[in-house]
């Protein structure tokens, strides 16, 4: 039988066998397209990995980098955060915008920046000097802002990989450990139960063939008998 060895539940036959190589052999092909998905899938978390830090690292840079402007504008306008604040405009001068991309055949968001180029800060009500120290602190924190966008862009593709990479890792070793072994010792199951069929047949004929030899020589043996017994002796003769 099958030796402990988890099979499929299947009746041993020519059919059957055939059915399971074919079975094996859609089940490899899967397995290795798997495999090539999830490899493809763990390279590209590794650059969005890399990615991710790159962009942190400058974030903050840029960051310390934006607050040092913004002191330093402070110094010469003076606090006009509210007169920015009563400036701003009824539309968003920065946008984002979302879209979709493919990568191994799973589909992640990407955020992109829109617009935020053109303000002009000399439209700023009640902003009388230090135009240009404001204007250096807008294009910093706008900086911010873009490597911002694309921070998130990069960890919402992290979290759907991640996710798609666990899921495509478990069906790849599910073949692998539990799909693939059962469908071979299937094989092997249906090919010795076979085997022992043609044992048993064999062994049957064979049965079969002494029998049928010892009744013809038995036969052979009656017909002679009888042929000798139906000669006349040499006495009656004369």
């Amino acid at each position: 039988m099958s030796s402990g060895k988890k099979i499929l539940k299947v009746m041993p036959s020519r059919m059957t066998l055939q059915a399971m190589k074919a079975k094996a052999k859609g089940a490899k092909k899967g397995y290795d397209l798997l495999k090539k998905k999830a490899d493809a899938i763990k390279t590209f978390l590794q650059k969005i990995l890399r990615k991710i830090l790159a962009v942190k690292e400058r974030v903050g840079r840029l960051t310390q980098q934006a607050g040092v402007l913004h002191t330093k504008a402070i110094v010469f306008a003076g606090k006009f955060n509210n007169q920015v604040i009563q400036s701003t405009p009824n539309e968003a001068a920065f946008k984002v915008t979302a879209s979709e991309g493919n990568i191994a055949g799973v589909r992640i968001p990407i955020f992109e920046r829109a617009g935020g180029d053109n303000v002009d800060v000399g439209q700023i009500v009640g902003l009388s000097s230090g135009g240009q120290q404001v204007a250096q602190a807008r294009k910093a924190y706008f900086a911010v802002l873009k490597d911002l966008v694309d921070l998130a862009s990069l960890k919402t593709q992290l979290v759907v990989l991640d996710d798609a990479f666990k899921v495509t890792n478990r069906r790849v070793n599910a073949l692998d450990y539990v799909v693939l072994p059962r469908i071979h010792n299937t094989i092997k199951y249906i090919q010795d139960e076979l085997d022992e069929l043609e044992r048993e047949e064999f062994s049957r004929l064979k049965k079969v063939k002494d029998v049928l030899e010892e009744k013809a020589a038995e036969n052979d043996k009656n017909l002679k008998s009888q042929m000798g017994g139906d000669q006349p002796s040499a006495a009656q003769q004369k």
